[in-house]
């Protein structure tokens, strides 16, 4: 059955580099399970805009699962509790109707917040150009 549900979510905003950044509370309805959760958060946005506010700021490239820009914390896990499964490609189905998501950006000195949920990936940007990569088992 795909019927809408209701998440509550507890969001990372973050004004700037140096601000001081804390999780905001929103309830969202009308989210469909086929729905990413990128496209969960366009949602948010959109109910956030029509309500006078700042948008959630977020990273998304590709949307297809192979960018690795739309790299977030979903419930204290990168990219979200569900294994081998990139932030854009997971589906809101995998979330109960009524249930608190918890959305936060990585965290680490060589990724510092920008702003909301987006991380400065220069340091990793520049590993890439210069022929790095990472591969994993």
């Amino acid at each position: 059955m795909n019927e809408a549900k209701t998440l509550h979510l507890k969001i990372w905003r973050q004004d700037g580099p140096n601000a001081r950044g804390g999780l905001v509370d929103y309830t969202l309805g009308g989210v469909l399970p086929e729905m990413s959760l990128l496209e969960m958060l366009d949602l948010l946005n959109e109910q956030i805009i029509r309500e006078g506010g700042r948008p959630v700021e977020f990273d998304s490239d590709c949307r297809e699962g192979i960018c690795g820009m739309c790299g977030l914390v979903i419930q204290g896990v990168g990219h979200g509790p569900r294994g081998a499964t990139t932030t854009c490609e997971l589906r809101m189905r995998h979330f109960a109707d009524g249930e608190t998501v918890t959305i936060e950006p990585f965290r680490a000195r060589g990724f510092p917040v920008i702003r909301d949920l987006i991380v400065d990936r220069s340091a990793f940007d520049r590993i890439m150009a210069a022929g790095g990569y990472t591969s994993s088992n």
